[in-house]
């Protein structure tokens, strides 16, 4: 975030100053607005600079401008409007035919995805802006590119990062701003490489600008700069203190926590962990509601706009029928064949909107849908990991520890419900659409579990570490239950809803067939009600297949297997559940999965992949897991289809690997 704001703040003081006092005086309002942080009044100032500039057909100061606007929208985290603007740019760009300035584009969507906390996403864009950057005539968006590059190398490979700022515009260090700015940044990637002597050396001059040219110092990250600083000296009441100075809150715990662990205070530095998991989980929460709003108002425009193109053809076809059956009265017989082939005409061209309509109906859904799972993983992962943990029975929580653990599972069960009308709503939209009754299915089998989710966790919260501990066993097991059943049913149900449209998934991962198997076996989890009802299932991996067999695919298969390994737990009665691999004669490769149970009549060998089945009439579950993998299947151009052969339970072989 500190790289963003410095790239913003940059590129507003590199601009090329304006003859005309009017540009100097909308300018300076756009960077008045931004420093306020108000939206309504950036956006108005920002509005009024962009149709200056376009009006003198400035086209570099217009798209740098623009570009001001998604780094605007990124820095306060409204990402779905970030990525909009960006698309707008795009467009813009190329109906002016200035393709030159695509490389803004580029940029635009390093920041995005380096706001994101996506740095690999954020390191390609960077990359292919500066192919398209003429260094020695942009010395400004080389700088910026080169800078916010560095950040998103920063995370995982701090060498690199140290490396690509020796690659910046030597010119532009000559002015103060810049050089303080790259200088404070390279002490912040110094110590985390734990280079003190190039620290040591970054930090002297950087602290000699700030002490003799104060105007022209860019104190962008002077809180990190000086908490690595007395982190360095092993002053620690020096580092705390500039920690408190911090205005934004998970940032100044982010930076309490390597205080505290280097001073070796691990309790301390464990509640700070614990608040950085809150804050995180309060700013995931906003951001989604927040993108949710905008989609929705995105949407409902969209809607709006089709429904009047609805009208005004409505009122078109009314009209032309009535100028038909005019002029049919005029002219007889000698015009029908004519009004008949304006007719036909008239449907094509209806039928040809209609269809375009409807791709653009999936493609908007897929994106929401693919919103709506970016933003959901964080709580299933809560719900998973702690499934996980309160799974192993000798697991203990303190008294004192549970408010703030059974609090996570709260706020991710609640996120949850706050999306289930939503995801179902755009399964609705999809190819094959949800009948209300279907829909009624999905609610009853993902609302109970999630109720008694909610009202557990609440009244273990309400008691306040003060329930007897067989009762509270007792609850923490239906948490654990319900956690894993809610998790894993709300993945499927997004999984299903993204996925129903019938378009084929690239295969572009190359791994070994073995391997995939293994790994997707070994790291399965049986479900909470194993363990309940003491069932000792156990796993085994068998193949006919060579180690060193290549397979091209997509993570969707590891999803797929999943989901048979799911259905073989939950009605396995015992035994060993088996996943095993053979090759076809056709030249492929094949995987199964088997348990050991009850057998599935031959009649409803098809019948268990409809979404919703339930064979029987006791079972209260989602009835999708296998509905799910064949569409997984399917997108893969894969095939699956149960074993009738298989006698001692339920067997079933994915072919066309």
């Amino acid at each position: 975030m500190a790289t963003a704001m410095l790239a913003a703040s940059l590129t507003l003081t590199a601009q090329p100053s304006a003859q005309e006092q009017e540009e100097q005086a909308l300018a300076q309002r756009v960077y008045e607005a931004q420093i306020s942080g108000s939206d309504s009044v950036f956006y108005e100032a920002h509005q009024a600079f962009m149709d200056y500039l376009e009006e003198r057909q400035d086209w570099e100061k217009y798209y740098r401008t623009w570009m001001n606007r998604v780094i605007y929208e990124v820095n306060h985290r409204h990402f779905h409007r970030a990525f909009t603007e960006i698309q707008h740019i795009t467009d813009d760009i190329k109906e002016h035919h200035q393709e030159k300035y695509l490389y803004m584009s580029n940029m635009e969507l390093g920041f995005f995805y380096n706001g994101r906390n996506q740095p690999e996403l954020g390191e390609k864009y960077f990359r292919r802006a500066l192919q398209g950057i003429n260094v020695e005539k942009e010395p400004v968006a080389a700088f910026n590119s080169y800078l916010s590059l560095a950040q998103s190398l920063s995370f995982k490979r701090p060498a690199e990062a140290m490396a690509c700022l020796d690659s910046l515009p030597q010119q532009m260090l000559e002015n103060p701003m810049y050089e303080s700015g790259v200088l404070g940044y390279r002490c912040i990637i110094a110590n985390k490489m734990g280079d003190r002597k190039a620290f040591e050396n970054y930090f002297m001059k950087y602290d000699s600008i700030r002490q003799n040219m104060p105007e022209q110092f860019n104190a962008a990250n002077l809180e990190q700069v000086m908490v690595c600083r007395y982190l360095i000296q092993n002053e620690y009441k020096g580092a705390l203190a500039w920690c408190d100075s911090i205005d934004v809150p998970l940032t100044a715990t982010e930076l309490r926590i390597n205080v505290y662990e280097q001073m070796g205070d691990w309790q301390r530095a464990y509640r700070a962990t614990q608040l950085k998991d809150s804050l995180s989980l309060i700013a995931e929460r906003e951001v989604l509601e927040e993108d949710l709003i905008d989609m929705a108002h995105d949407i409902d425009m969209i809607q709006a706009e089709h429904e009047k193109a609805e009208v005004r053809r409505t009122q078109l076809l009314i009209v032309g029928l009535m100028a038909i059956v005019i002029i049919a009265l005029l002219v007889g017989m000698l015009f029908y064949r004519h009004k008949k082939n304006r007719h036909l005409k008239e449907q094509f061209l209806q039928l040809q909107e209609a269809r375009r309509s409807t791709e653009a109906g999936q493609a908007i859904r897929r994106a929401f849908v693919s919103t709506i799972q970016e933003k959901l993983k964080s709580p299933i992962n809560v719900l998973r990991g702690y499934a996980r943990i309160f799974n192993t029975p000798e697991f203990n929580l303190k008294p004192e520890e549970r408010n703030k653990r059974y609090g996570d599972i709260l706020v991710a069960a609640q996120s949850i419900e706050s999306l289930m009308d939503p995801v179902l709503d755009s399964y609705a939209r999809g190819t094959t659409g949800i009948t209300d009754e279907e829909k009624n299915i999905c609610l009853n089998a993902l609302r109970s579990p999630l109720l008694t989710l909610i009202d557990s966790t609440e009244v273990i919260i309400d008691a306040n570490g003060q329930i007897p501990h067989d009762e509270y066993m007792q609850l923490r097991s239906g948490v654990c239950r319900d956690a894993y059943h809610v998790a894993t049913s709300t993945h499927k149900l997004i999984l299903f809803s993204l996925y129903g449209d019938d378009i084929s998934t690239p295969k572009d991962d190359r791994i070994g067939l073995n391997e995939l198997a293994r790994s997707v076996l070994s790291s399965y989890d049986l479900h909470p009600s194993a363990i309940e009802n003491n069932r000792m299932l156990a796993t085994e991996f068998k193949t006919e297949v060579a180690d060193d067999v290549i397979i091209n695919t997509s993570p969707l298969l590891q999803e797929l297997l999943n989901c048979l390994l799911d259905n073989a737990d939950k009605y396995a009665t015992g035994g060993t559940v088996l996943m095993s691999c053979h090759a076809e004669a056709d030249g492929t490769y094949a995987i199964s999965v088997s348990n050991e149970g009850p057998t599935i009549p031959t009649a409803d060998a098809e019948r268990i992949f409809d979404p919703f089945v339930r064979l029987s009439p006791d079972e209260h579950s989602l009835g999708i897991g296998l509905p799910l993998a064949r569409r997984l299947a399917i997108s893969l151009g894969y095939t699956i289809a149960l074993d009738l052969t298989y006698t001692k339970g339920a067997r079933f072989v994915v072919s066309g690997i």
